[in-house]
């Protein structure tokens, strides 16, 4: 269909909508018949569906909406013309619903034109759901939560596109037929959550820092690295932000490890490996070591080879830990994240918060190697959301944290300073609530140091202005104030 034409016929539709042929909210605006059925048997007629200027509104500017979608991706856009159909009949909740099915279809489809293993690797850590997520076709089985927040975390959607998604995704789940409510939904959202969609979703490009991630892992895999090639590229890793280093340190100790893998593979890593784990956190590190534990849990002996290997051309032996708890209380924090934000936290994270206590050694201490995700999951859990009518959080869970909080130290407090650079960290720290909750542990824990230093950062996350806490990583005074601690 051509462009004209669809805007002709789009235009006559809105006419038919006008003041003259003004549609009530009742069902027999759109046929009688159905009325007639629906009070025969007892159910309601008026006010199921949307008025005609609310219609009217969303048709108008659909034209121009979906302009920035080419012809020839239309043609299988069949959420989209359900999103129409819907938004023409007057029942808007349907039709955010399939806006947002088409956008998760666009998503996924974005995220397959990645490095699927880079992906995989960032979003799920743990062996068992891990080996599960192989391909494309595997991208169904994550949540949509998860999708979202894996894409913000390998930088295929901003942080401000990441908070609308989010948004979005939380409206479709709050106000949308997906389930039971009954909220209103304006014209101006649909158009406006539609463009959101349409523009920086379905139609979007892997950025190039995604290109960049992807070349080199192809290369890794493919083709030999010639020794004089390894400062340009080592260069160019160094680059990135630390979050995507982190995340590339885990991919490539993990094709390192995979017994298939061929030796010019190996090599490859060897000459890269280095840089990339001085580059790391010490948590990535410390979370790389404690797969050594898993392989001997798990009698993988082979495994176990190639990563005592791994770790010695990067000089990192010392980040072995061999007891399994370790192994064990990071799958329990992992699955806790995805507990914590899936649709029904609020009444599923108190179980798996509980039972994080049973996995603490008999010290209480937690061990060095899960330092760096206990502190970053408690404090996300802590903090919340800022969605839903409470605080954001599980208001029973919430004292299973308050417990684990209560036992931070210096060196958890140095972990907690850490995760305002953390995209995974900071993505809501935008919204009211949690900003308030982030400030409400920050003042806990500078009570619990006498860190003059420390205490310095803690200072400059209380006196930064209200919901501006995601960016303070790039400030200059609480960048000064963090060498000061690293040093």
């Amino acid at each position: 269909m051509h462009e004209d034409h669809a805007s002709s016929e789009l235009m006559l539709l809105a006419q038919k909508l006008e003041p003259a042929h003004k549609l009530s909210t009742s069902v027999a605006a759109i046929d009688k018949g159905l009325a007639q059925y629906l009070e025969a048997t007892g159910l309601p007629v008026r006010d199921v569906l949307v008025s005609a200027e609310e219609r009217r509104a969303v048709i108008h500017a659909f034209q121009d909406a979906i302009a920035v979608l080419p012809l020839d991706r239309r043609e299988n856009a069949y959420y989209l013309s359900k999103y129409v159909v819907a938004i023409t009949i007057g029942l808007f909740d349907a039709a955010l619903n399939y806006l947002w099915n088409e956008t998760v279809v666009a998503l996924r489809h974005l995220v397959s034109h990645t490095d699927m293993q880079f992906f995989f690797d960032t979003i799920e850590k743990r062996p068992d759901v891990r080996k599960t997520l192989q391909s494309a076709e595997d991208l169904s089985k994550i949540g949509e939560g998860v999708l979202i927040d894996g894409c913000y975390r390998i930088a295929l959607l901003s942080e401000v596109n990441h908070a609308r998604l989010k948004h979005i995704n939380f409206m479709r789940n709050h106000a949308s037929a997906a389930h039971p409510n009954q909220n209103d939904l304006t014209g101006a959202e649909m158009i406006g959550w539609l463009s959101n969609c349409l523009r920086y979703v379905i139609t979007a490009e892997p950025s190039l820092e995604v290109t960049r991630v992807d070349r080199l892992l192809h290369q890794i895999r493919n083709s030999p690295i010639s020794p004089a090639d390894v400062p340009v590229i080592t260069n160019g890793l160094l680059q990135l932000p630390r979050p995507r280093i982190d995340d590339l340190l885990w991919t490539i100790q993990g094709i390192y490890c995979d017994t298939s893998q061929q030796s010019q593979t190996r090599t490859n890593i060897d000459y890269l490996s280095k840089t990339i784990w001085n580059a790391s956190t010490k948590g990535r590190r410390h979370e790389v070591g404690a797969r050594y534990a898993e392989f001997v849990k798990h009698a993988e002996a082979d495994k176990k080879v190639l990563l005592h290997n791994f770790l010695t051309v990067v000089e990192g032996l010392n980040y072995r830990s061999e007891e399994v708890l370790v192994v064990e209380m990071l799958d329990s924090l992992r699955t806790l994240r995805s507990v914590h934000i899936a649709n029904d936290n609020f009444y599923n994270e108190r179980n798996y918060a509980r039972l994080l206590a049973a996995s603490l050694p008999q010290s209480g201490r937690v061990p060095d190697a899960v330092r760096s995700e206990w502190v970053k999951i408690i404090s996300l859990c802590y903090i919340g959301n800022g969605l839903g009518y409470r605080e954001g959080v599980d208001e029973v869970a919430e004292n299973y944290y308050i417990g684990y909080i209560a036992k931070f130290e210096e060196p958890e407090i140095l972990e907690f300073l850490e995760l305002f650079a953390d995209p995974d960290f900071i993505c809501d720290l935008s919204l009211d609530k949690p900003d308030q909750r982030a400030r409400q542990l920050t003042t806990h824990l500078k009570s619990r140091t006498k860190q003059l230093h420390i205490i310095a950062v803690l200072d400059e996350i209380l006196r930064a202005p209200k919901q501006t806490l995601h960016k303070i990583s790039n400030v200059t005074k609480f960048e000064r104030a963090m060498r000061n601690v690293r040093a």
